[in-house]
């Protein structure tokens, strides 16, 4: 958010709820620097003025400058827990009146808290009921404006409260969660897992962990947790964030490292290999010539050494780098070639190979045999895994801003279950008896070196759909 908007929308939200409860309030930030000094990072409201403070803190004031030493010894704990990740509530009392401060932490993606935020209200102690009704309208401001996703629970898991962030976050609205129970959102096993948990929560431990949420649209989210006893007025808060799209990323960079550990690998292995490989095949070849006795011997050797070339070949493949043959080129030309050179394989199996493809696809920068052997390996690979009398479905078309160009694959085949789903593209995993397990692992490498992007979709029994999408430019 852009800093002086959000200032000024701090300043709104405390002129706003001084209109409506005409009790002085205090919105401010603080961070904690290397000396362990606090200092305000904004400060809008008009407690102060009711204090009698004279200095007004503008960012970068220290909060010994504004208050003595005695009350700051009195707020220091709290703030201390409130760098430790947890929301504080303290009240200071000055005669006949008394400051309400509560503070939340705000985290970045490591976790570390890197300020804290609060709200203090100046309140009367002869008005005790009055002061907490009030108090209480102040913290659902503020608790509704918070940037995390924060859920208050009875002890028996009833959800007494939530902001606005919750319920965009599970796509529900307010209404239909508030007295709903919070193990509703947990699926198959983690509902029982998260009533041992918070047992723990009620014997006052904190606790953190992750679930999988399936919102009202279908769509699963990872989300994170962290839950806490007694916060606010004996509610239990716990705080949500969608991590989903971190996990993503971090199984993306699993993957990339794969596949550059298997390419370092693959360039020294295949090299290595090779030389005696040669020597090796062309020895066979020679005994063949003088003699036929041990020739059922010799054929299976030769056809493993020629197994073993193959395997090589993809290693190398593997090993290539981004500057390949790059040029010009047209890709329906590439898939009808592809399509002519499998045609007779499909052939013997009685299956039809079905095309689709847009006319009028302009010629896109890529390497026609890289491609090529892409469209051979998912084809390939559609042909074996269907029955006899199936087809196999080619499309391609450009994308709705016509930026990309889009390649379907698809099969009526065996399909694939979640397991294997998790599996493929990892080096040597294959369910095909004769497959070597690197041709998924080699096709991607390519289509990453086009700055392109490959989906899968499979169920077992229905067959699957490979998506291969490439930018124009």
């Amino acid at each position: 958010m852009n800093k002086q908007y959000e200032e000024v929308e701090i300043k709104r939200i405390a002129d706003f709820h001084y209109s409506l409860n005409h009790c002085p309030i205090h919105l401010f930030g603080l961070r904690r620097d290397a000396e362990g000094e606090y200092k305000f990072t904004y400060s809008v409201g008009s407690m102060l003025d009711d204090l009698g403070v004279s200095i007004k803190p503008s960012p970068g004031t220290n909060l010994h400058d504004l208050y003595d030493k005695e009350l700051i010894a009195e707020w220091t704990e709290p703030l201390e827990r409130a760098f430790s990740g947890s929301i504080q509530t303290a009240d200071i009392h000055l005669g006949d009146k008394s400051i309400r401060t509560t503070v939340y932490p705000v985290t970045g993606n490591n976790h570390d808290v890197l300020e804290v935020v609060g709200t203090s209200f100046l309140t009367s102690s002869k008005n005790g009921e009055q002061t907490d009704v009030q108090n209480f309208k102040k913290f659902k401001q503020l608790f509704n404006h918070a940037l995390e996703a924060i859920v208050l629970c009875r002890s028996n898991m009833e959800i007494a409260e939530v902001n606005d962030r919750a319920c965009e976050l599970l796509q529900i609205s307010k209404e239909e969660l508030i007295g709903s129970s919070a193990d509703h959102f947990f699926v198959g096993n983690g509902k029982e897992i998260i009533h041992k948990k918070w047992k723990e929560v009620l014997d006052g431990k904190k606790i953190e962990g992750e679930f999988r949420y399936k919102a009202p649209d279908g769509l699963v989210k990872e989300i994170q947790y962290t839950c806490e006893k007694d916060i606010v007025d004996h509610l239990h808060v716990t705080i949500l964030k969608d991590v989903t799209d971190q996990k993503l990323t971090e199984q993306k960079l699993l993957k990339a490292e794969a596949l550059n550990v298997v390419g370092e690998l693959a360039a020294g292995v295949a090299h290595e290999i090779r030389n005696p490989l040669t020597s090796l095949k062309g020895f066979v070849q020679l005994i063949q010539n003088q003699t036929d006795e041990f020739d059922q011997y010799l054929t299976i050797i030769h056809t493993e050494v020629d197994r073993i070339e193959h395997i090589i070949k993809e290693f190398l493949v593997l090993s290539k780098s981004n500057s390949q043959n790059f040029m010009m080129s047209c890709v329906t030309d590439i898939i009808n070639d592809t399509v002519d050179l499998l045609n007779t394989q499909a052939i013997m199996k009685n299956i039809e190979i079905k095309k689709d493809l847009e006319n009028q696809i302009p010629l896109i920068f890529c390497d026609p045999m890289q491609l090529k052997q892409v469209f051979i390996n998912f084809l390939k690979n559609a042909i074996e895994a269907s029955a006899v009398g199936d087809c196999v479905e080619i499309n391609m078309k450009l994308s709705r801003e016509k930026d990309f160009l889009q390649i379907q694959i698809r099969d009526y085949g065996c399909g694939m279950d979640e397991t294997v789903m998790k599996k493929i593209g990892k080096p040597f995993f294959t369910t095909k008896d004769e497959g070597t397990g690197l041709g998924l692992m080699v096709s991607t490498n390519i289509i990453k070196h086009h700055n392109g992007r490959l989906d899968v979709k499979s169920k077992k029994g229905k067959g699957t759909m490979f998506t291969i999408t490439i930018p124009i430019q």
